[in-house]
């Protein structure tokens, strides 16, 4: 039998092994609890840091294209990491992405860190060292991938090694063309901030030139401006250019254009002409071009103003895909008098009450026009040519901020612009070429985010919808405009956002009119009287009436007939209407379309000729369909694809009524002889 000494210490051994084990537990459950909470801090700083950003061209973060790696939306931004939680983020980013794989000081590096910005995009990283070890560089990569900083970053490290920066009076040495004065103030802010000591200037019109000549004569590094004021600093002798080092061209393809081409070329010529006059002590500048799209036409003028051994940096190659693959394309038909009214629902719908909204139109006048209807004109302020230079600065500080919730514009704010929280960019007609949709769709889903562009078009303008799907290989999703349940499903919560956020201490004075209206008005139904009001805060207290899919006319129900068989000519459906519902009027069915695959038929009926009961029966004009099994009549959801329009052929029309078609020339709606049914009243043609 073991000794009682033995027996004890053998307990006292066990005791203090199970105190060890549980004091070790205890410790990992606590470092477990503060790595969570830690990693919770985080992400909170992550999203303020999202929530708040909103001057940088692109917010560079651990994925771009065809890079595994976490999205900037999900990178994180603390500037102040917990020890070790930034070798642990830098490990995750891919190295060719890391700053300390790139020849950047410490002090841009702190600049970057102190704006989220901790890893490059691809664009950054591929232009980087070619543009840092002196070469001309045309640069291509799709919108809201980081080309502003992909030119501003290695300018600014050569620039700081160089020590350009402090002597009094001396001439810049950087130039940047920008196309618009917009952009020339976002590229400026860029430059400010990841280098504060190197002094930048912006110029453009609009603004007092005094102002800038001070500004210029006190000495300068970096000067951005549109080639009109620039070149007219140029002529005053505001601007010498023979200390030049980098001249840049950002948004390439516009600046070349024809509107810009004769003041850059003359830009550009006086750039050679005083480095020629000031001789061999005249510095070799580099000349880079940016731009996410490259016309053809663009090669003539590299040819001229880049060295032979340029280097050329393209991130869409031949790839048919133009346009940002994290933006849904939407086409929307409607008639130019009812779009108006749609443009508002259509806001209401895909941004909301939260979101940022873009809205592209023609002219300046469209514009204007656009901002006074009811639905937008609390929120949506216009930005164009004509409105002073500080309001549009104004308006778009509103709208970074999200104080102001939508934009109209022209192309002003296509090219460049940079506001990363766009939700949804609305294009009042369809783009004339494939460049500028590009452009303008790319005002949304920038930097990782996801975007809306929806697009209306005229039945004659289908054909320009399938050219850009075309040339920027992508596709439109057709849509019908808003319906009413998607309407209220989409500002219902947003009205009761708004009631909610009221002042506690204010409710009371309001009581007594609200329990009288209850009672007087709502029968005592309490709950009715606050739909009555979301309703009316919603802006929808008139009611919300149907809209055709097809047209978006207002008071049309679109509905669509399926059958089992093709059929050649929708003229089957018309006879089955006739037929079946005889009190509804020709008048009260328009725009029949065949689908694609010519087995059904879409057309639009006056919305109070229709009803449809709790089974989900439709009757017409007072008669009930009932489906049979070849032929089955619905409500539209959705429209399906559509066989193409005679007028879009570019065929004659058929039918009644001689001469030429109503919509749009030959083969319209009443179209002459000849190549098929024009609408309702299509005679013997081909397929309609």
């Amino acid at each position: 039998m073991p000794a009682l000494e033995t027996i004890t210490a053998d307990v006292v051994d066990i005791k203090n092994v199970k105190e060890v084990k549980e004091k070790k537990e205890k410790k990992e459950k606590k470092e477990k609890k503060e790595k969570k909470e830690k990693k919770e801090k985080k992400e909170k700083k992550t999203r303020k840091a999202e929530s708040d950003s909103d001057d940088e061209e692109v917010k560079p973060g651990f994925k771009k294209a065809r890079i595994e790696t976490p999205s900037p939306a999900e990178t994180p931004r603390d500037t102040t990491p917990e020890p070790g939680a930034e070798k642990e983020t830098q490990d995750e980013i891919p190295e060719n992405l890391r700053l300390s794989s790139y020849k950047i000081s410490p002090a841009t590096v702190a600049a970057l860190a102190a704006r989220g910005i901790n890893a490059l995009f691809p664009i950054q990283a591929e232009t980087f060292d070619y543009i840092y070890n002196g070469n001309d560089v045309l640069g291509r990569a799709r919108t809201g991938t980081g080309k502003t900083l992909a030119f501003a970053l290695p300018m600014v490290e050569i620039l700081l090694k160089n020590n350009v920066a402090g002597s009094h009076g001396r001439s810049p040495r950087v130039l940047v063309l920008t196309p618009t004065r917009d952009l020339a103030i976002q590229v400026s802010n860029e430059f400010s901030s990841i280098s504060p000591n190197l002094k930048s200037v912006c110029v453009y019109g609009g603004t007092p030139i005094y102002e800038q000549t001070s500004a210029l004569r006190a000495g300068v590094d970096v000067i951005i401006g549109t080639p009109g004021r620039v070149l007219d600093h140029i002529n005053r002798g505001n601007l010498r250019l023979d200390s030049l080092q980098f001249v840049c061209l950002d948004e390439a393809d516009q600046m070349l254009d024809i509107g810009f081409a004769d003041d850059m070329e003359q830009v550009l010529q006086h750039v050679q002409t005083q480095k020629e006059s000031r001789g061999a002590s005249a510095p070799k500048h580099q000349t880079l071009l940016f731009s996410a799209t490259a016309p053809e036409w663009i090669k003539r003028t590299v040819e001229k103003y880049l060295d032979p051994k340029y280097i050329n940096v393209d991130l869409v190659g031949n790839s048919r895909v133009k346009t940002n693959e994290n933006i849904r394309h939407y086409a929307i038909p409607s008639t130019w008098q009812s779009r108006k009214d749609v443009i508002g629902d259509v806001v209401a719908v895909y941004g909301g009450n939260r979101g940022l909204t873009v809205i592209f139109a023609n002219t300046k006048a469209e514009a204007d026009e656009l901002a006074l209807t009811d639905k937008l004109r609390a929120d949506a302020k216009v930005l164009h040519g004509d409105i002073p230079q500080a309001q549009r600065e104004l308006t778009l500080q509103g709208f970074r901020e999200a104080k102001v919730k939508c934009i109209i514009c022209t192309d002003v704010l296509a090219r460049g612009i940079d506001i990363p929280m766009v939700d949804l960019v609305i294009n009042c007609q369809p783009p004339k070429d494939v460049e500028t949709y590009v452009h303008r769709s790319g005002r949304t889903g920038r930097a990782g985010r996801k975007g809306v562009c929806v697009t209306f078009f005229k039945a004659q303008e289908e054909y320009m919808i399938q050219n850009i799907q075309r040339r920027a290989g992508m596709e439109m999703v057709k849509a019908g405009p808003p319906q009413p349940q998607d309407i209220i499903a989409a500002t219902a919560q947003d009205a009761a956002d708004i009631v909610t956020k009221v002042v506690k201490n204010v409710i009371p004075m309001f009581r007594p009119i609200a329990e009288s209206m209850i009672a007087e008005n709502f029968n005592g139904d309490a709950t009715e009287a606050l739909a009555a009001a979301l309703a009316q805060i919603s802006g929808y207290g008139a009611g919300v009436r149907a809209r055709s899919l097809m047209s978006a006319a207002e008071g049309y129900t679109t509905l669509i007939f399926r059958l089992s068989h093709e059929i050649q000519h929708s003229g089957y459906v018309r006879n089955i209407l006739t037929r079946n519902f005889p009190k509804l009027s020709y008048e009260d069915v328009k725009g029949m379309r065949m689908t694609k695959d010519m087995t059904g038929v879409v057309f639009d009926v006056v919305s109070e000729k229709l009803e449809v009961d709790g089974n989900n029966n439709i009757i017409l004009a007072g008669n009930k369909w009932t489906d049979l099994d070849n032929i089955k009549l619905e409500v539209a959801k959705s429209l399906p694809e559509l066989e193409q329009r005679m007028d879009q052929r570019g065929g004659n029309g058929g039918g009644r009524g001689g001469g030429r078609g109503g919509f749009g020339g030959r083969g319209g709606f009443r179209g002459g002889r000849g190549g098929g049914g024009g609408g309702f009243r299509g005679g013997r043609g081909g397929r309609r």
